[in-house]
């Protein structure tokens, strides 16, 4: 939707226009003419109805924009405040094997992860909006390079994905790990312990 900005820099050449006839309008009906060019007032005088016309035409395209301009402000806010709330109860509903691949992200400490793209939990967070998919698939092993999405991004906490900041038990650290899927995991040797991860 277009923001206040935009409406009035679309209208640029028109609003440029209605400036200067509004300035020699207002010029021509409070300036003392008379002392200036006595015809002109004359002039004046005799169309001074059709220039009270064109300053409430001038007067009110300004008005209008300047609705426009609030009404697409409110709508833009109001429709990016919905998706928002719409994507963090998406995150809120994230199952076992969504919260696992991504905490994935964290663990192997990247932004971008290449995964099967057939995969169910994969094809479900990037339906979802979760994860973006930034290119194609390799044609060997048939993964592409995801992201989490910017719109994701604030959702996608510690606590939301079953993680802490602080140091972890051996209980839950057995737990998180036997619970990282197969296929996202990297092929070189990861490390034996991991204690907690600290934001990049």
């Amino acid at each position: 939707m277009d923001t206040p900005h935009s409406v009035f820099a679309a209208n640029k050449t028109l609003n440029i226009v209605m400036l200067w006839l509004f300035c020699v309008t207002v010029a021509l009906l409070v300036l003392p003419l008379e002392s200036i060019s006595p015809e002109l007032a004359l002039q004046v005088e005799a169309h001074k109805t059709y220039l009270f016309l064109a300053l409430i035409v001038e007067v009110s395209n300004f008005i209008s924009q300047a609705i426009i301009g609030f009404l697409s402000s409110y709508f833009t806010k109001r429709s990016i405040k919905q998706e928002q709330e719409a994507m963090k109860q998406v995150v809120a509903g994230l199952d076992f094997a969504e919260r696992a691949l991504l905490r994935e992200f964290v663990l192997q400490r990247k932004s971008v992860l290449y995964l099967p793209e057939g995969e169910p939990t994969v094809r479900s967070l990037v339906d979802s909006g979760i994860l973006n998919v930034i290119a194609d698939a390799d044609p060997e092993t048939g993964r592409v390079p995801v992201v989490i999405t910017k719109k994701a991004r604030p959702f996608i906490t510690y606590r939301a994905i079953g993680l802490t900041r602080g140091k972890m038990d051996d209980e839950m650290l057995e737990k998180i790990m036997n619970s990282r899927p197969e296929f996202a995991r990297e092929k070189k040797v990861m490390p034996r312990a991991y204690r907690g991860v600290k934001a990049a």
